[in-house]
């Protein structure tokens, strides 16, 4: 009994091999029609000439044949493969043109869909949803939503597409959601939905779906660095302000409006200019004058501005620092940096009048030594050589006072003396006479200048120094003076029985050093040593070693000279150390040449 045809069938083939035809694949889609029928064995569309070999064969008009081989072969496959034939007859063969088209269309990266009306699937760009799941024809997206989109996205994508045409007829539509990815994980994917139902040629939903996960997550890891770096210059207490190339506002933090005296919070300024922030300025306009002419000169020129120090108003003082953003080759913006120096820069102003003032202080001193030992210079020229006449004169009875008097004469003389070199050192009126110079030598001469000194009171003085010399470069009297003073001094406070230990080294960084240790104790009086004011214990009344203090402030001077520096420190043994330190290699003052040694 043969098999009823319904004509319904037929129709339904034939829509199915036309629509196929959209993309080129009609013959694909008439295989697969004539496979599903009961009995067939096989099925082609042959594309060569005849003859044909098949149980059932059907010649096309365009040229080839359809051939199926079937057991048993029944009036419905014929009728079927006659529709089939028909249908490819009706689609023809595609265009060079098309194919090419299609070829590139499936090679989008973007996923083309066409959905009828009620929401089947009509056509794709590709034979697979974005998990790899195989495209079925004539699946609803109902269907398709249920497996490979989040449940939490579901409904928001079907209502995108099965209610764009009642919401808005023509329109479009334009979702975000999850979507299943080939490893079985999410991936966000943009949807956009157009209603071209109304379209003849169309005649349906269109969708495009791009996987935007990669761009998604580099977004929200910038705006997580974003957040992170404005956090982060909001938090410094400097003043921040970044601008594009036309000077509008893209950073700026809390500092730099509280420096500006700027009303708002900083996101309110993003996007203005310099220009459309003055209204928000709460200070005068003259306060700002400073700053804007140095902003008008910062983005007319290309060199960077550093620590640049503007007044803002007579109460404040900001320093400025501007850098041009740059890539390789090209310009992205401009960067201000501000600081709040205002107290910074009083103190400044504050030492610079201290150290005015105590520069003219030490001058008026320097100048008053020098002035008094002058006018002591003359009269004790003269009792120091009336004195001897004095004494030889006198009786035994009486040569003791006068013995008593040339010493006290020969002593303030000496003082005098002292007090004059130490006002050439200090107010370098004295050129440095620059040679080789053995400096431990010095050290040897110094200690061996004030032995008969020493002796008298009964102070023992020890010298231990280098066996080989250290030579250095500086002024041979003066670097003498120093070392016989330093030693002096030591002497001139020990009480009886007491030592006095000195020693010379050569330090690992080119200093050479030498150390005057005595057994009097530091004391509280410590800055005062290196006054003209005596020490405690010094000699008294004829004591060729008084005036030690004098004589370590000479020390000091004489060092400084040199590019060195002293130091009083306690010593272990409960005494005091003095340390003097020189640089071997002495620089020769500016506008001064050094006397070839």
């Amino acid at each position: 009994m043969a098999q009823a045809v319904d004509p319904a069938e037929v129709a339904a083939v034939v829509r199915s091999v036309v629509r196929a035809g959209y993309t080129g694949r009609a013959p694909e889609q008439a295989v697969r029609v004539l496979l599903a029928l009961p009995g067939v064995l096989s099925a082609m569309v042959r594309e060569d000439g005849p003859p044909w070999r098949g149980d059932v064969v059907v010649p096309l008009e365009r040229g080839g044949a359809v051939v199926v081989q079937a057991e048993p072969v029944t009036k419905r496959l014929q009728i079927i493969a006659d529709a089939v034939a028909a249908a490819l007859d009706g689609v023809g063969p595609p265009a060079r043109e098309v194919a090419l088209r299609d070829a590139i269309v499936s090679q989008m990266p973007t996923m083309v869909a066409l959905f009828d009306a009620n929401g089947y699937l009509r056509w794709s760009n590709t034979r697979k949803w974005m998990d790899g799941t195989a495209l079925v024809y004539g699946e609803h997206v109902a269907d398709t939503a249920a497996e490979g989109v989040h449940p939490d996205d579901r409904e928001t994508v079907l209502d995108a597409i099965l209610g764009l045409h009642a919401a808005d007829p023509g329109g479009t539509a334009r979702v975000q959601a999850r979507v299943r990815g080939a490893d079985g994980g999410w991936i966000f994917v943009d949807v956009i939905v157009l209603d071209r139902i109304d379209d003849p040629v169309i005649g349906g939903l269109v969708t495009f779906s791009r996987d935007m996960t990669d761009l998604r997550d580099a977004q929200y890891h910038s705006r997580v660095t974003s957040a992170r770096l404005y956090m982060l210059i909001d938090a410094l207490r400097v003043g921040v302000i970044l601008q594009d190339n036309d000077r509008k506002v893209l950073t700026v933090n809390t500092t730099a409006l509280e420096l500006l005296d700027l009303e708002g919070e900083p996101r309110e300024l993003v996007g203005l200019t310099g220009r459309e922030m003055g209204p928000r300025r709460r200070r005068p306009p003259e306060d700002y004058e400073h700053l804007d002419r140095l902003a008008m000169r910062c983005v007319t020129a290309t060199e960077p501005v550093h620590a640049s120090s503007v007044p803002l108003g007579p109460d404040r003082v900001l320093e400025v620092d501007f850098l041009q953003v740059r890539g390789e080759n090209e310009l992205f913006g401009q960067l201000w940096v501000l600081r709040d120096v205002t107290d910074q820069v009083s103190l400044r102003r504050a030492l610079e009048t201290r150290n005015a003032e105590l520069s003219r202080l030490s001058a008026l001193k320097t100048e008053f030594i020098s002035t008094i030992s002058h006018e002591l210079r003359t009269p004790l020229t003269a009792l120091t050589s009336l004195t001897p006449l004095l004494v030889a004169d006198w009786r035994d009875g009486e040569r003791q006072v006068a013995e008593a008097v040339e010493r006290n004469v020969n002593r303030m003389a000496g003082l005098v003396e002292t007090l004059l070199l130490l006002a050439k050192v200090e107010s370098h009126s004295k050129e440095l006479e620059i040679a080789s110079v053995d400096l431990d030598r010095l050290v040897r001469d110094g200690a061996h200048a004030v032995e008969a000194a020493a002796e008298a009171r009964a102070v023992r003085v020890q010298v231990d120094t280098p066996v080989l010399p250290t030579q250095a470069r500086g002024d041979g009297e003066l670097l003498s003076c120093m070392t016989y003073h330093a030693v002096a001094a030591a002497v001139a406070t020990s009480p009886p029985s007491a030592s006095v230990r000195v020693t010379s080294t050569v330090g690992g960084h080119g200093e050479w050093s030498m150390e005057v240790t005595d057994e009097v104790p530091l004391g509280g009086a410590g800055g005062r040593l290196f006054t003209t004011l005596p020490r405690e214990g010094a000699g008294s009344g004829g004591d060729q070693l008084a005036g030690s203090a004098l004589g370590l402030a000479l020390v000091r001077a004489i060092a400084e000279r040199h590019g060195g520096a002293v130091f009083l420190t306690p010593s272990p043994e409960g005494g005091t150390t003095v340390r003097i330190e020189l640089p071997l290699d002495v620089r020769v003052p500016e506008g001064r040449k050094p006397t070839e040694g």
